[in-house]
Order: structure tokens, then C-alpha cells, then sequence
């Protein structure tokens, strides 16, 4: 005679609260390579020698960092076919940036339960990213901050997709698709700040995404704040084919940033190439 086991129900309330709390809150970990090549380029007296010896460790990232590299974005016009030519010609910023994008690609936009809704999320954190960057240049601010601000701006959703649709599996957690994909939109910003910190990158770029919805309570990140709201909702435009707004006055973050009409329209011109890269990536 068999017996079974009653399995115990979670309510998505106690799983939100298990996933979130600091003692048990399971982060996605910067691979290996990754994050030695981060604290690399992070010194600006590096060795270029060490960057190309760091990155060839790591085939897939080879790989990826090369296919990335001759995309529309990045290429210089010449196909790039070796690690040497790729940091020669991007520079040790735009390395920086290829990697955390690779990063979080194999390691957080991989959630088979949820594939369609992260590859959504994927389409628009490569969108807001290269928006928030051509904000960045015309504002005269730091375009790698505004870069990996808008690439990891929403990563706290398949970061919840993955520890909710597990807990799913092994606890009972009693939860539909729709209520998950709620939640994770409830809590994708704090888990995103995590994330960041957590992966040791710039508190700048950790405190502009926790403040993206209201850039005006941000302590120190105002304006990089502001970059993440106004290059999300331009993300979110292009995406869904939607026309953008003309007039400079028809976002509130554009007074915030100050930038003149024809700045914003300047940045509303690359639109067509930000969607020819994002295309290509995903």
C-alpha cells in the first residue's frame, strides 16, 4: 500500500517575501571571467595583454564578445575577427559594456518558463540601454553609467521569474503565470539594485535604477535617474512601433535633463539603428 505526501501550498505573498529578504535572496553570480575582467578595466593603467589573456579563458564569451562586436552597434566597418582587434578598436569602455551585456544574457535573460516575457524584457533593457546612452552624449554625462543603467534596469524581473517559478516546482507555490509576471512587476526594481550592488558594480548606477520611476527622489542620481525613465519610455515607443513624441515638452523627464528640441530630436533619429542592433542581439 502506497502512501502519499501532501505537498505543502506557498502563497506567492510568503515566496516574495523569501526571495527578497536579505538572508535569502539567491542573485544571480557574475561569472568568473566576467567580473575579473570588470575589476581589470576598471583600472585605467591595465594591460591590454591581460585583457585579450583574460577573455580567451572563456570561449563562450569569446565568441559572444566577437558576434557583438561586429553588430551594427559596435562595428567599425571592418569585420572584427580576433579578441586583439575587438578591445584595439571598441576600447576598454565599450568591452566593459559587451561583457555585463553577455553577463546577463547567459546568466539572468534565461528563464525557460518565462521565455517569452524575458525575452521581452531583454528587447527593452537592449533599447533603454542605447537609448539612455545617446541621452548621455547629448547631456554630457558618463554614457557607460547610462549604458548599464538602462541594460540592467529591469533585471530584477526574470531574476523573480526564475526564483518564483522554481519555488513553484519544489515548494507548491500556489501562483499563475499572470500573478508571477505581477509581481515581477511589483518588485523588479529592488531586486535589480541588488543585483548591481551585488555584482560590485557603481553605486551611481545602482541608486539611478532603484529612483528610475520618480528620478526626482533619487538622494545624488537626479539626472541619470531621469536618463533611465525618458530612455525606457523611448525603448517602449520604438519597440511597439509607436510614434515618439515631437515636441520637447511632451515627457516630463525632457525638462528635468533640459534638453532642447532639436537634442531631442536628434536622439529620436536614432531610433531606427537602436532597433537594426537590438534585432540583431536578440
Amino acid at each position: 500500500m502506497s502512501t502519499t505526501i501532501a505537498r505543502n501550498t506557498e502563497s506567492l505573498q510568503d515566496a516574495i517575501r523569501a526571495v527578497i529578504s536579505s538572508d535569502d535572496c539567491e542573485l544571480p553570480v557574475l561569472p568568473e571571467v566576467a567580473a575579473q575582467l570588470l575589476k581589470l578595466t576598471g583600472d585605467v593603467d591595465c594591460e591590454v595583454s591581460d585583457i585579450v589573456a583574460l577573455i580567451k579563458r572563456d570561449q563562450s564569451l569569446t565568441s559572444h564578445l566577437l558576434r557583438i562586436s561586429n553588430s551594427v552597434r559596435y562595428s567599425t566597418g571592418v569585420t572584427v575577427s580576433s579578441i586583439q582587434q575587438a578591445v584595439a578598436r571598441l576600447g576598454l569602455l565599450c568591452v566593459r559594456e559587451i561583457v555585463v551585456l553577455i553577463s546577463c544574457q547567459c546568466k539572468i535573460f534565461d528563464v525557460p518558463d518565462f521565455e517569452t516575457h524575458v525575452r521581452q524584457s531583454f528587447r527593452r533593457s537592449l533599447a533603454t540601454a542605447a537609448f539612455a546612452q545617446e541621452i548621455a552624449r547629448v547631456r554630457r554625462m558618463n554614457v557607460e553609467e547610462a549604458f548599464l543603467s538602462g541594460l540592467l534596469h529591469d533585471v530584477g524581473r526574470p531574476i523573480l521569474f526564475q526564483a518564483l517559478a522554481t519555488r513553484r516546482r519544489r515548494y507548491g507555490l500556489s501562483a499563475s503565470d499572470a500573478e508571477i509576471c505581477e509581481a515581477a512587476e511589483k518588485h523588479r526594481i529592488l531586486l535589480a539594485a541588488k543585483l548591481i550592488i551585488s555584482w560590485d558594480l557603481s553605486a551611481r548606477v545602482a541608486e539611478a535604477v532603484q529612483f528610475q520611476l520618480s528620478p526626482q527622489d533619487a538622494p545624488g542620481c537626479l539626472q541619470q535617474a531621469a536618463t533611465i525613465n525618458l530612455a525606457s519610455y523611448l525603448a517602449d515607443n520604438a519597440l511597439s512601433l509607436r510614434s515618439a513624441p515631437e515636441s520637447s515638452d511632451s515627457h516630463p523627464m525632457l525638462t528635468v535633463l533640459s534638453i532642447y528640441p532639436e537634442q531631442f530630436q536628434g536622439i529620436l533619429r536614432n531610433q531606427d539603428a537602436i532597433l537594426e542592433w537590438v534585432n540583431s542581439t536578440t
